[in-house]
C-alpha cells in the first residue's frame, strides 16, 4: 500500500474531489480525517466509508475553514485520535460566476476567506506538528484558471492564483524541515459544485475545450493526490500539477 498508516486530513473531504481522494487514500492504507462544514455530509460519508474500510482509520470532523478555532480543533482532534499528521490536503473551496462589475466586496472577500485563507489557516496549524515529526506533506487544490484566468470568474481565479503563491513559498520555506508542499490544478470536474454553477450548455462547451473531449470525474483526479502524498514523490515539492485533460481556454 502506497500510503500505509499515513495520517491524512482532507478538507472538503465528504464530497466531490475530496471524497474521491478520501476513498483513494483509504484504499492505499491511510488513516483519514474527513473534514467538511456540513455535519450531515460528514456523518454520511464516514458511515458509508466505514462499511468498506476499517472504521478505526476514519474520523469525521465538522469545520468552517474561515474560523481559526475550528481549524485548531481539527488538528487537535487528529493528533488526539492518531498521534500525528503526515499529510494535509487543503481541498475545501467555493466558486461562483458573474461579471466582474457585479461582484460585491463581500463576495470577493468571502471567496478569499474560504479558498485562500482557509488553506493558509490549516498550513499554519500543521507546520509545528510536521516540524516536530521531522517530515510532512501538504497538498493544496488549485485550479487551471489560476494561471489561465476565466471569464466571469475573477474572484475565483484570483483566489486560486494566491493558493499557487502559498504553495511555492511554503515549499521553499518548509523544505529544510523535510516538509513538501505541492498543489493539484484540476480542469473542469463534474462535482456538485460545478453542476450547480453551470448549465448543460456550459458543460458541453467545457467538453469542447478539453483535448480529451470530456469533463473529468472526481476519481480521475485522485491519483495525482495519491502520488504527491506518497513516498514516490519524496523529491517533488513546489509543484503545481495540472490535471486538466489538456484544456485550452
Amino acid at each position: 500500500m502506497r500510503l500505509k498508516d499515513k495520517v491524512t486530513i482532507v478538507t472538503g473531504g465528504s464530497t466531490g474531489i475530496g471524497r474521491a481522494v478520501t476513498e483513494a487514500y483509504l484504499k492505499e492504507g491511510a488513516k483519514v480525517v474527513v473534514v467538511s462544514y456540513d455535519k450531515d455530509e460528514v456523518d454520511s460519508c464516514v458511515k458509508e466509508l466505514g462499511k468498506v474500510y476499517d472504521s478505526n482509520n476514519i474520523l469525521g470532523s465538522v469545520c468552517n475553514v474561515k474560523e481559526t478555532n475550528d481549524v485548531k480543533r481539527v488538528v487537535k482532534e487528529t493528533i488526539d485520535k492518531f498521534g500525528r499528521v503526515d499529510v494535509l490536503i487543503n481541498n475545501a473551496g467555493i466558486t461562483n460566476s458573474g461579471l466582474t462589475e457585479n461582484v460585491s466586496d463581500e463576495d470577493f472577500i468571502n471567496m478569499f476567506d474560504v479558498n485562500t485563507f482557509g488553506v493558509f489557516r490549516f498550513i499554519r496549524e500543521v507546520i509545528p506538528v510536521m516540524k516536530s515529526q521531522g517530515k510532512g506533506c501538504i497538498i493544496n487544490t488549485s485550479s487551471m484558471v489560476a494561471n489561465d484566468g476565466s471569464r466571469m470568474q475573477t474572484a475565483y481565479s484570483a483566489s486560486k492564483y494566491a493558493v499557487n503563491g502559498i504553495t511555492k513559498s511554503c515549499a521553499k520555506e518548509l523544505g529544510p524541515f523535510n516538509i513538501r508542499v505541492n498543489a493539484v490544478a484540476p480542469g473542469a470536474v463534474l462535482t456538485n459544485m460545478v453542476k450547480s454553477a453551470t448549465t448543460p450548455e456550459m458543460r458541453e462547451m467545457l467538453c469542447k475545450t478539453c483535448a480529451l473531449n470530456k469533463i473529468a470525474e472526481p476519481k480521475e483526479l485522485a491519483g495525482a493526490y495519491v502520488y504527491l502524498g506518497s513516498d514516490e514523490a519524496s523529491f517533488t515539492t513546489g509543484v503545481v500539477l495540472r490535471v486538466d485533460g489538456a484544456t485550452v481556454m
